[in-house]
């Protein structure tokens, strides 16, 4: 999309400190090097709540799209992830917000 509109492409991520998992920082590192190879730039964080950090870079850099990810979650995760785009959506200046869902195989 950002090559598309000619735009800057940034990729996101906050650390909020939860997730010490080795597995997944591979695997977060992998995504890290996936998006730098399609043009990304990419931004890491510290924070405790993602929809406050997010809100303050998109600000920051003048964003005018955002794209959150979501694998298939249920119960109470998809719940906290949905209170997040919400939070986002109270705290961010005016942009096009994108919501792109895996479909559970």
């Amino acid at each position: 999309m950002a090559q598309r509109i000619g735009a800057e492409f940034y990729v996101l991520y906050v650390d909020i400190g939860r997730d010490e998992d080795p597995e997944h920082r591979r695997t977060l590192e992998e995504n890290f090097r996936f998006a730098e190879n399609l043009g990304a730039q990419i931004v890491k964080t510290r924070g405790k709540k993602v929809a406050q950090e997010v809100a303050k870079i998109v600000h920051e850099k003048h964003l005018t799209q955002v794209v959150f990810g979501r694998s298939a979650l249920s119960g109470w995760r998809k719940f906290l992830y949905l209170s997040a785009i919400h939070d986002f959506l109270r705290d961010a200046p005016a942009v096009d917000v994108h919501i792109v869902t895996q479909v559970p195989k």
